[in-house]
């Protein structure tokens, strides 16, 4: 049986992403065949990734693609997409295998997808349908091409490229494979293809159709971070942050000995906690004390709003994790998550949050000059002083 076949794209600027993604994806399934589109990767990268994959039997294929066809291509979201994009337009012709499994360079794979790369369909693809406009377009972020049927119409074929020229594309190449296959396309679950890039819009302005679709799926196979608020921007909102995080610091031995002694996950050092606050302000009481003292924890400020530099400039601390606007999904995981509440910001407090944590019967802990209320055993105030006597008793949770 020959081997599945994935295709993926980026250029060496990219790199990194991408290779977060292709770790992800070799981590839960092996034996692949994927191509690289790019127009500048050095081939040593290759060389030397595939001599670290071969005692598993997947092989990553060099594939350069001359991008000077694409100078006039319409590109909808300049930011965050270039004409590269496109090569995706041309894989029905650039590749000779029947199935191939395109995939972007801002997804992660968080599971087998053995059941996708085995499906049996007879339409010229197959996709999710995109969240932003589901009664139109596919979303192109993860598409699976049926080479044989689309090549039997090669007029089509032939148009797919100079369609990226037209003026007026709302989503790039996205709109151009919907025009030509969205009455064709066969529809996936969400599963594989989950853009949790779109939800801090969708709560932003209030498309509870958005929210409740995202809402069905708790474990996703495929992540796709499909907006500019990426998990590897200095700050985000979207969720799967950390998971994104975790698949980039992972190692290719990591996936050969999963993949041949079935490890689990490698075990990195794990901070306790975490121990976590909502604020409305920069200012706090003894916070970085606390941060310096419990290295050992980790501390998640969150905020519904914008942060300020002061605020950033923790980020220097590396148990330190800051949720700028943070979304309501995002809050609800973490306050579950978290070992104790810290009211130890001043200004505005959002008295709500604090008493449904108590609620749950979990700790808050405050300082005099920072408590915003009283008459719960489980809210605990400590003089302004008492800094150490505070972080004794943290230690004291877990």
């Amino acid at each position: 049986m020959s081997a599945p076949v994935i295709a993926m794209q980026c250029n060496y600027a990219y790199l990194d992403k991408l290779f977060t993604s292709l770790k992800s994806l070799l981590y839960h399934n092996n034996g692949l065949k994927i191509y690289i589109l790019n127009p500048d990767i050095p081939q040593e990268w290759f060389k030397n990734v595939n001599q670290q994959l071969s005692s598993i039997g997947d092989n990553i294929i060099d594939l350069k693609v001359d991008q000077s066809g694409f100078g006039d291509s319409q590109i909808s979201f300049s930011n965050r997409l270039n004409t590269m994009t496109f090569n995706k337009l041309l894989l029905p012709r650039l590749l000779p295998e029947e199935k191939v499994l395109y995939l972007d360079s801002d997804v992660i794979i968080n599971h087998s997808i053995t059941a996708l790369l085995n499906l049996d369909f007879s339409e010229p693809l197959a996709a999710v349908k995109d969240l932003n406009s589901a009664d139109s377009e596919i979303n192109a972020g993860v598409v699976y091409f049926n080479n044989p049927v689309i090549n039997q119409h090669p007029k089509i074929v032939d148009q797919l490229l100079p369609a990226s020229k037209q003026p007026g594309l709302k989503n790039a190449d996205q709109s151009v494979l919907s025009n030509f296959f969205y009455h064709q396309a066969k529809f996936l679950p969400r599963t594989y293809n989950y853009e949790v890039g779109v939800e801090g819009y969708a709560v932003y302005h209030h498309i509870d159709r958005i929210i409740s679709e995202l809402a069905r799926i708790s474990d996703p196979a495929i992540i796709h971070f499909d907006s500019d608020d990426k998990p590897w921007n200095l700050l985000s909102t979207v969720r799967y942050r950390e998971l994104w995080w975790y698949y980039n610091g992972m190692s290719i031995r990591d996936i050969i000995d999963h993949v041949t002694l079935w490890t689990n996950k490698p075990r990195w050092s794990k901070l306790r906690g975490p121990l976590f606050c909502l604020t409305n302000s920069q200012d706090f009481s003894h916070l970085t004390e606390l941060v310096t003292t419990l290295s050992d924890y980790q501390f998640e400020i969150a905020a519904r709003t914008s942060m300020g530099p002061k605020l950033v400039s923790l980020l220097k601390y590396p148990n330190v994790r800051l949720y700028q606007g943070i979304l309501p999904q995002v809050m609800a995981d973490r306050l579950n998550c978290a070992k104790a509440y810290l009211d130890v910001n001043q200004g505005m407090k959002d008295t709500k949050v604090i008493r449904q944590f108590l609620e749950s019967g979990k700790p808050v802990l405050a300082f005099n000059n920072t408590m915003s209320m009283a008459g719960n055993d489980q809210y605990l105030v400590f003089a302004d002083d008492q800094v150490k006597k505070m972080a004794d008793w943290i230690r004291t949770i877990d």
